[in-house]
This record gives structure tokens, sequence and C-alpha cells, in this order.
């Protein structure tokens, strides 16, 4: 059944059909705010690279997520955000919105709290029979953001002036289905009056933008052949390089500091971080381009932003994990630590696993951050529901293995995917054990 207690909808959209119909769209638009108008085409020649080019160019307010899983193989998905209507940023502390403001959703204040709020408002049932993911927000949250839910004090110091937070309202997307060659072209009608009124006219927008991607769809992709770098393949010489946040002997004393609190017990595990810059002339694009290629992963992702002056932020990422998942009133999350490299032959990487599993440094590591995932999810599940379905696996990947391991629970029926986030964030891979001093 639905949250409201209806039958759940289910959408059957055939090749070239529109999903869903106008009486049916006027149905679906009592009690939701946002409602999915879906189109499907072939397009079993398509790639995601080619569809992102023709539907976002280099846009902001667009994004690319991918996945690879172990092995290399690709996932059955590929999502491609074409347009958004909003974006929930900070500024100074506070909540910052630029476009279209959903009415009744705040406008100012704590930033997570506005998050949390808006995602509330917008809540939607999934619908059967389409893609997991159809539309919502998508974007970053910063480590600092752990302030707003744990008492630390205020010692960081903003070199980057980046936003705490940045989240698209992701209204236009598409979505490849590597299974079938499908591609869903997915146009959300999103209720920003929270009124009645003008259902009709959101139907017909809908399908208006519907169109528009299927005609950007039909044209020749731009050219994609990228020169990366000198193309004799030689290192460059010349130019500032990268550059470290921190010497070599600042990084050094951390270590020291960090090894006397293991001593003292004040921590068991503790993780040190150095930020590294280097003058980038190349499109984002293109260095989405080159991760994907070197280093294929379970999480891949292009998130194109500007934050509240108008200055561009691109996010280009390639993880083997994904801090939790909420999916059918379950909680998944799976925490990594310890690796190897992968070996040169079938022989030497069967090798490197077996001292990786047997190493003793590796396995205490691993089992702090596994306690640490059940303590995380025993604020917002069912008392008793927390296990650990999967112990120190090791799982490969294109040029490293780590042990993994998998911890779910059931989600009370008071807590959100937001109360989640919260609960959990940052991973304990970002911040070791305990989490709060």
């Amino acid at each position: 059944m639905a949250v409201d207690g209806t039958a759940p909808v289910q959408a059957q959209v055939p090749f070239g059909a529109t999903w869903p119909s106008l009486p049916t769209f006027r149905e679906l638009a009592h009690g939701r705010r946002f409602i999915p108008v879906v189109r499907r085409l072939l397009a079993d020649a398509e790639t995601p690279l080619g569809v992102y080019r023709k539907l976002a160019g280099s846009r902001p307010g667009t994004f690319l997520l991918e996945s690879a899983e172990h092995g290399g193989v690709w996932s059955r998905y590929s999502i491609i955000g074409a347009a958004s209507r909003a974006v929930l940023t900070e500024r100074d502390g506070r909540a910052c919105w630029l476009g279209d403001v959903p009415v009744g959703i705040p406008t100012a204040g704590d930033p997570v709290t506005v998050l949390r709020d808006a995602l509330a408002a917008l809540a939607t049932d999934p619908i059967a029979g389409l893609p997991p993911l159809t539309g919502g927000f998508v974007g970053y949250v910063g480590y600092d953001a752990v302030r707003r839910w744990e008492r630390l004090p205020e010692q960081a110091t903003d070199d980057l002036g980046l936003p705490e937070l940045a989240m698209l309202l992701a209204t236009d997307l598409a979505v490849l289905d590597h299974a079938d060659g499908s591609a869903y072209l997915i146009a959300n009608a999103v209720n920003f009056d929270n009124t009645d009124e003008r259902v009709d006219q959101a139907h017909a927008d809908a399908v208006r933008r519907l169109d528009a991607m299927t005609a950007a769809l039909t044209r020749p992709a731009p050219a994609t052949v990228a020169v990366i770098g000198p193309a004799d393949g030689a290192a460059p010489t010349n130019g500032p390089g990268v550059q470290a946040n921190r010497t070599r002997e600042q990084y050094e004393a951390m270590v020291a500091a960090g090894q006397e609190a293991i001593r003292a017990g004040e921590v068991f595990q503790v993780v040190l971080s150095q930020r590294f810059a280097a003058p980038c002339p190349a499109d984002a694009l293109d260095v989405y381009r080159v991760l994907r290629t070197t280093n294929p992963s379970p999480y891949m992702y292009l998130v194109r932003l500007t934050d509240p002056a108008g200055r561009p932020i691109d996010v280009v990422g390639s993880s083997p994990e994904a801090l939790v998942k909420v999916q059918s009133g379950k909680v998944i999350t799976h925490p990594i630590a310890g690796s190897r490299p992968r070996g040169a032959t079938p022989e030497e990487d069967e090798a490197l696993a077996a001292e990786l599993v047997a190493d003793p440094k590796e396995r205490a590591e691993h089992v702090m951050l596994v306690d640490l995932s059940r303590n995380d999810l025993q604020k917002v599940c069912e008392p008793g529901s927390v296990e650990v379905v999967d112990l120190m696996s090791v799982h490969r990947y294109s040029h490293i293995m780590h042990l993994e391991s998998t911890v779910v629970g059931a989600l009370r029926p008071d807590r959100s995917g937001y109360d989640v986030l919260a609960a959990t964030f940052p991973a304990g891979t970002l911040s070791g054990a305990p989490k709060p001093r």
C-alpha cells in the first residue's frame, strides 16, 4: 500500500508511449506534488556520455550518475539529469534557494533543516514500472555539515568558500536501461504553489519538455574525442603542478598526535586528511571520462552546480562505497576498510586477497567500522533488527581490493531517509572511531 493507504500506482510505458495520460495525471495530482511524466524510447545505440552531451551540454543544474559493479561490469541504469528547476544551497551559514522555490518550504534558516522540510513536503511514493530514480534532490552535503548534527568546535578554516551543501531539484531526466536498450525520458510536473489549479497546464508543459528532449536526442552529438594532456603521452614539465595544503612535517606531526591519542585511549581509529589542488584547464566532463575509464566503480558521478554568487562548481567522483541506502523500509550500509592492490596474475591476486583477510591490523580496523555502522543504524532502526549479514568479504575493483561487510536494519516508521543521513553522517572511513570526541 502507499503511505496514504491507497493502492500503489503501476506505470505501463511501451516503446514510443507517454505516461500518464491526462485523465490519469489528474488523478495522480490529488495528494502528489511531484509527478513524473514519462516517455520510453528505444535507444540501444546511445551511450550515457552521448545522451548527457545532447541533453545537458555543459549547463549547470545537470548531472550524470553511472555504476560499474565488481569486475568492471556496467550496471543496469545510467541516469542523466537534463534540467533542474531549483537549487537548495548555503550562504553565510543560512539556507539559500536559487530558482523556483516550492510553496510551503522554508526559504531561510538552517540548511539541513530546510532540506529535511523540502524532502517531507515533496515526498512521493515510488511508481512501479519506472526506473529507481525519476527525480528529486541530487547534489552534495559537505563534511562540515556534521556540525549541524553533532556538537563540535568550530576549528576548521573555510579557505575555499564552498557552500556547505548544494542540492539540485532535478525535474528533467533521462534514464538508460541497459538491459533492454530503453531510454526513459522524464519530465516531472512539480506543484510549486501547492494548489489544485493549472493541473492540465502542468501536464501539457511536461509533455512539451519531453518533446524537446526527444528532438535533442535525434540530433547528432557534439564531437567526443578529447586529448587529455600532452599528445605524446609525456608528463607535463611546466606549470605549478599539484599543491598540498600541508607540508610533510605538518602531516607527520598529525600522525604522531594521532598515535598518542590512540595510546591514551581517546580514540580507536583516527582518519587524517590532506587536500591536493592543481590547475585544471580541462572540462569537468572530460575529467569524468578519464576517471570512469581508469577507475570504474559502483558509484560514479558528475554534478554541475553554481554557488549563490553564480560561480561554477563541478563535482566529479568515483567510489566503491555508498554512505547508506534506504530501500523498501530497509537501511543498508557497507562498511569498507582494509585494502590491497590487484595482482598482476590470478595467482598473485589470490595471494594478496589471502594476505588481506589474514592481516590483524586490517581486520581490527574493519571490525571497528562495522561496530560503528551498527551503532549508527540502531539510532533509526527497530530494536533488535540491526544485523551484520556479511562480514569481511573481499571485493575486487579495477585497481584495488577491499574488505567489505553488509549491515542492515528495519527503519522505524517514525524515521525518514533524512534521519538516516543524519544518524550515519559522515562515513566512519572519513571520521574514525568513535565519531564525536
